[in-house]
């Protein structure tokens, strides 16, 4: 007779010495469920055996997931017990495999049996009740589906994060590998190698790494291949060969699956890369695997640790459960390549505005901190949210609990006061972000050494409901922002600003200028509080590629690539803050435009200008001065002009009036009089405007010749030149 173990009974088959006839059907004890979101389940049973074998039925669709990780252990002795089975396929109908785990002696032995198989996902739901002096209640709960057939009767019952790793794997097929005939060779000598130099430092970890892979490489490289093993499953495709030396990369991979020959693409000579080209991915998607192989050869020879974040598309319905399952296939091909596995974490960010479907590999924040400054590491773990911790994240039930099968248990995991406080939130970049008003959230840190999964929040304040939330997870003593509401309570207006300031003059010609500008963008947030309390606001700036942050307020936080700055806005008031960053380009100037000149006269008068170059310039500043200042005075003498023409026309008028008047001869002497100085100055004008037009060329014409001779290797001038420059 035989029992299914990770069937509905979940039974086992003892018998007590060989030389017994019959089998006895004994029931298993289980002790322990742990349910992770990764779609598995680990299970712990206790068995009494009588005699000295065990006799299993394990379901054929389950015997890989049961040879991965089943252990059997005495638990008076704590020796483990080794497993005998068929290799042949079972027989058709019964869909069983008989399995014998043989144990020393005849008497009787007391085992504990664990091992993972398929489970449903559990889900995490969250409550936070606000309270006072910067306290937060928060509670968790973790909903679990017994779908197993069998019920779980007083068992301990826990859930593990997602950093538990998961996949199927071929262990029952039987694998072969091609190997390479060689011959004898009558050589009684050998050579050795050529000496060569060497080059490089070949530290291998210099610099961070951060890298983006589509959607299309993951189909590529971290999907089953549809190739048959010949065993009725599927392989996946074989990872990267790690070249070491005296070993080929055109070795098997110890875990390539399924039966692998010469012929497999993922087997061919060049590497990685290679071997996703051989696929037949396009050759951007091929191009892009020669970069993920470069990526997995810095990863082996260094000790950083490192981040997978995935990303979901538009087109996911679970958008985390989907943007996980990229990350940890590209997880699982560096771990194949033979990165360490205790250096790379994969999170799920979900869909995100500017990330298409695929993933990303940054380092660590806190590995990088922790190496420059231990001291500062723990400090820096709870600022920052980039990514969850190394490790197994795990919560479980302090008491024993019952969940009939068919039904769902709603497990409380965590009830306790943690650090919070009530913020606004001012989010204008993302798919669900507001440019005009900031989101009340909560600010709260994660109580315990676990991840937190990314799950719905419900807050409570004053006895009421106050909203809800989404929170992605939350790393351990990590802090997190939940949005629960939009209250309009705090209005930002957006202002947006560029200018451009000279950097470097690189090269001169004829007045032209080749400079490296400093591109800066500006923008000024103006934040209007119609509460009568102060509110704290963080703001969220996400710098641009090829920018660097030049003016803002201090950096308290990041969120992923955004920098949060927190505020202060004082009641019923108003408060600007600048955020500025810049970026060098490459532009010419011309000195001869009025553009040019006003950037090159900022440029002068600050301290990135000395030397010969800066005195010339300061002179042809002070040209151009002269000039406008000529020009100035010559539209000054011309409304002059204007004025006496108006006046005289205005005196003629007037005596011309007087003529017709026999006793207006006093009159019009004095009218004349003035005519005659009116005139007079009218004259002096124009003069002085055809002296003030011949200064002006000739300024103009000494200003041109001097930028002609203008040169980066301008003389250094003395005398006053050089005064009027220090001016």
């Amino acid at each position: 007779m035989r029992t299914s173990l990770l069937g509905l009974s979940a039974l086992f088959l003892l018998s007590g010495c060989a030389s017994r006839a019959s089998y006895v059907r004994s029931d298993t004890t289980l002790g322990r469920v742990v349910v992770y979101r990764n779609g598995v389940a680990y299970f712990e049973r206790y068995a009494t055996v009588p005699g000295d074998q065990l006799h299993l039925a394990v379901p054929a669709d389950k015997v890989d997931d049961f040879l991965k990780s089943l252990t059997v252990v005495d638990t008076i002795t704590g020796e483990a017990a080794p497993i005998s089975y068929p290799t042949d396929t079972p027989a058709a109908g019964t869909g069983l495999l008989d399995m014998n785990i043989h144990l020393p002696g005849s008497t009787s032995h007391r085992l504990k049996l664990s091992y993972v198989t398929e489970a449903p996902s559990w889900k995490p739901s969250y409550r936070l009740t606000l309270g006072n002096n910067g306290k937060v209640a928060m509670q968790a709960w973790a909903i679990v589906d017994n779908t197993s057939g069998e019920d779980w009767s007083q068992v301990k019952l826990g859930v593990g994060a997602s950093s538990a790793m998961s996949f199927r794997f071929d262990l029952r097929g039987v694998r072969t590998v091609e190997r390479e005939k060689l011959r004898a060779e009558d050589l009684f000598a050998l050579a050795p190698p050529s000496g060569e130099s060497t080059y490089g430092s070949g530290s291998g970890g210099g610099q961070g790494i951060v890298a983006d892979f589509s959607d299309a490489l993951l189909q590529g490289g971290g999907h089953a291949s549809t190739a048959g093993n010949g065993n009725g499953s599927v392989a996946a495709p074989a990872p990267p060969a790690v070249a070491r030396a005296g070993v080929p990369t055109t070795q098997v991979h110890p875990h390539a699956a399924g039966q692998a020959s010469a012929s497999t693409p993922s087997l061919q000579a060049g590497g990685y890369g290679a071997s996703l080209g051989g696929m037949g991915l396009d050759h951007g998607v091929s191009q892009e695997a020669y970069r993920f192989q470069s990526v997995t050869n810095s990863l082996r020879s260094s000790d950083r640790r490192v981040i997978v974040e995935g990303f979901a598309s538009a087109s996911d319905g679970d958008k985390i459960a989907a943007s996980l399952q990229r990350a940890n296939q590209a997880r699982e091909q560096l771990v194949r390549a033979g990165v360490d596995p205790n250096r790379v974490v994969a999170i799920g960010k979900g869909e995100e505005a500017g990330h298409a479907a695929g993933v990303r590999i940054v380092d660590d924040a806190k590995d990088a901190v922790a190496k420059h400054d231990p001291k500062s590491a723990s400090e820096h773990a709870t600022g920052e949210q980039q990514g969850e911790p190394i490790g197994t994240s795990h919560f479980e039930t302090q008491s024993a609990m019952t969940v009939p099968k068919g039904s769902s248990a709603m497990v409380s995991i965590l009830n306790a006061n943690t650090d919070g406080e009530v913020v606004y939130l001012y989010d204008p970049e993302t798919s669900r972000g507001n440019a005009v008003y900031p989101f009340r959230s909560v600010r709260i840190k994660n109580p315990t050494d676990s991840s937190l999964e990314s799950g719905p929040v419900t807050v409570f304040g004053d006895g009421k409901f106050i909203g809800e939330g989404m929170c992605e997870a939350i790393p351990a003593r990590a802090a997190a922002f939940v949005p629960f509401a939009l209250d309009r309570q705090i209005v930002v207006e957006h202002k947006e600003a560029e200018r451009d300031d000279i950097a470097r003059i690189l090269t001169v010609q004829r007045g032209v200028l080749s400079s490296e500008v400093q591109h800066t963008r500006k923008q000024t947030l103006t934040l209007h509080n119609r509460l009568s309390e102060k509110a704290i606001v963080y703001l969220r700036h996400t710098v641009a590629p090829g920018y660097t942050l030049t003016v803002s307020p201090p950096l308290a936080e990041r969120m992923g690539n955004a920098s949060l700055f927190r505020v202060e806005v004082a009641p019923n008031a108003k408060l600007d803050v600048d955020v500025e960053e810049a970026t060098p380009v490459t532009r010419t100037t011309d000195l001869r435009t009025p553009d040019g000149l006003g950037m090159v006269k900022a440029f002068v008068s600050s301290e990135a200008a000395r030397g010969p170059l800066k005195v010339a310039v300061a002179e042809l500043l002070q040209l151009d001065r002269e000039m406008s200042n000529v020009q100035q005075h010559i539209e000054t003498t011309r409304e002059q002009m204007q004025e006496y023409r108006q006046r005289m026309d205005e005196l003629h008028a007037q005596i011309v009036t007087l003529k017709l008047v026999k006793s207006g001869g006093p009159l019009m002497l004095s009218l004349e009089k003035k005519l005659q100085e009116m005139s007079d100055k009218l004259s002096k004008a124009t003069v002085d405007v055809v002296a003030l037009e011949e200064q002006r060329m000739i300024a103009k014409i000494h200003f041109q010749d001097k930028v002609a001779d203008l040169t980066l290797e301008a003389p250094q001038e003395s005398g006053d030149a050089a005064k009027r420059a220090e001016k």
